[in-house]
């Protein structure tokens, strides 16, 4: 970002020649020469700037828009390219201006100042920074200046006052690893992950959480889209009851898509008899979640009936005769809070209470709190994340370190595999639900990730 105190145009020369001094003081590590398409290993680029190489180089561009929600981008070159180039090139909707300071970024995906009142927030704009192997540093210079010539550089853009934290790029670098992984197991021939929708409504969730588009996600040139793969099974998958309904709304939502003539939405399961989407509530916070997601209003009654269901432990249940769970309980913070019940409300503090019982000293959170000897788990983590985010408590933070230094974070970090996906737990290998569910916590989303009405998949098409 360009700041205020950048060097003048006139300066600028001077401004390359400090550029160069500063990053001759770096310790520089062998870089990992990326494949076009995929993200270096996070152990080989956490570096200010890598060794110049003969090939294609690889950047990578870590773009937080508040303290909680963070999307990656990587760009292949092999040229040098300014900063702004750069930023250019990930495909984000980008809104730049000359000033009299030189180039400047107003605004990144919508969020910042127009073109033409690029500071028009006196307290918040686009810092500009990279990352230096273990923190995120301001360059020196501005975003027309800056050179960018070698690979494993990781570029860093956070939205907001000067004073407020960047979240440590690693997790990012973890998601874009895990989301590589992703793109390694889609069928060439279908464009789908499976024969059912189940295991792509998962995917989707997690290109959601990194702003991407179903119809871009393709394992090869002239291969079956995702969203292609989608549109063929989305009228059953929606006729199968509220939950998938309400999950393919907040997929569908997330990425871009679209409606089949034929789906169901997930209002169209409300029950005046029950007062909710379905009896469980698992089925229910997913139908809720949907409605949101799609811009519907929700039944009071239902939102009601999933507050009521909460167990004297404070937990939920998927439903009657299951008992509290973890995961249950994220999914019932995150859809209280999306319906607007107050972060101060007993269900969602009592939530919250739930789920810290269920953390370990290794920093990860287990299935059913009453049974720690079966070890944390990435999903069960994960969907705490998503919780915590969801009621603005800070997974990182000093209430969820434990003694031993962990987080939640670092215990997911951890679990990540050589070859990019997540495993379930330790000593397990690489598993699709839990690296979807790391990638939705380790990019700052909650549930529903976005909010709009959907297009039919007709009217999309023409």
């Amino acid at each position: 970002m360009f700041r205020r105190s950048q060097l003048t145009l006139t300066t600028a020369l001077l401004s390359i020649i400090l550029f160069v001094a500063v990053l001759a003081g770096f310790a520089l590590l062998t870089p990992h020469t990326a494949s076009a398409g995929a993200l270096p290993k996070p152990l080989a680029v956490l570096v200010a700037q890598g060794v110049p190489t003969p090939t294609i180089n690889t950047v990578s561009v870590v773009v937080q828009f508040d303290d909680q929600r963070s999307l990656v981008r990587s760009v292949d070159f092999s040229e040098p390219l300014t900063g702004l180039a750069v930023l250019q090139r990930t495909g984000l909707d980008i809104t730049w201006a000359e000033t009299s300071f030189g180039p400047g970024v107003c605004a990144i995906e919508g969020i910042g100042c127009p073109a033409d009142n690029c500071f028009c927030d006196p307290n918040r704009y686009w810092g500009y920074s990279y990352w230096d192997g273990a923190a995120w540093q301001a360059y020196p210079v501005g975003v027309g200046q800056s050179i960018i010539s070698s690979t494993g550089v990781i570029e860093g853009w956070r939205w907001g006052e000067a004073t407020r934290a960047q979240t440590p790029a690693t997790q990012a670098i973890a998601a874009a690893n895990a989301l590589a992984w992703l793109r390694g197991q889609q069928d060439v021939n279908s464009g789908g992950y499976g024969d059912s929708l189940g295991g792509a409504v998962e995917v989707l969730l997690a290109l959601g959480a990194n702003g991407e588009r179903s119809a871009d996600w393709t394992p090869a040139a002239g291969s079956p889209t995702l969203a292609d793969f989608v549109r063929l099974r989305a009228t059953k998958f929606s006729r199968a009851g509220a939950a998938e309904a309400g999950k393919l709304a907040l997929a569908s939502t997330a990425t871009s898509g679209c409606r089949t003539v034929r789906s169901l939405q997930p209002t169209d399961y409300y029950s005046e008899t029950l007062g909710a989407f379905a009896a469980g509530n698992g089925f229910n916070a997913w139908a809720i979640l949907g409605a949101v997601a799609l811009s519907k209003t929700v039944p009071a009654p239902a939102v009601d009936a999933l507050a009521a269901q909460m167990l004297p432990s404070g937990g939920w249940e998927w439903q009657a005769g299951f008992g509290p769970d973890t995961n249950t309980t994220a999914l019932a913070v995150q859809t209280l809070v999306a319906t607007g019940r107050p972060l101060t409300s007993t269900a969602i503090i009592s939530g919250l209470a739930f789920l810290k019982s269920g953390q370990l000293a290794n920093g990860g959170i287990v299935y059913d709190p009453a049974s720690p000897t079966l070890g944390a788990d990435a999903n069960s983590t994960a969907y705490t994340v998503q919780a915590l985010l969801a009621a603005g408590v800070d997974p990182a933070g000093a209430a969820w370190t434990t003694a031993d230094g962990a987080t939640p974070i670092t215990f997911l970090l951890r679990l990540q595999q050589p070859d990019g996906g997540f495993a379930w737990q330790a000593g397990t290998r690489s598993n699709l639900l839990a690296t979807t569910q790391s990638v939705t916590a380790l990019l700052g989303r909650a549930y529903p990730i976005a909010v709009t009405p959907l297009q039919s998949c007709a009217k999309q098409a023409k």
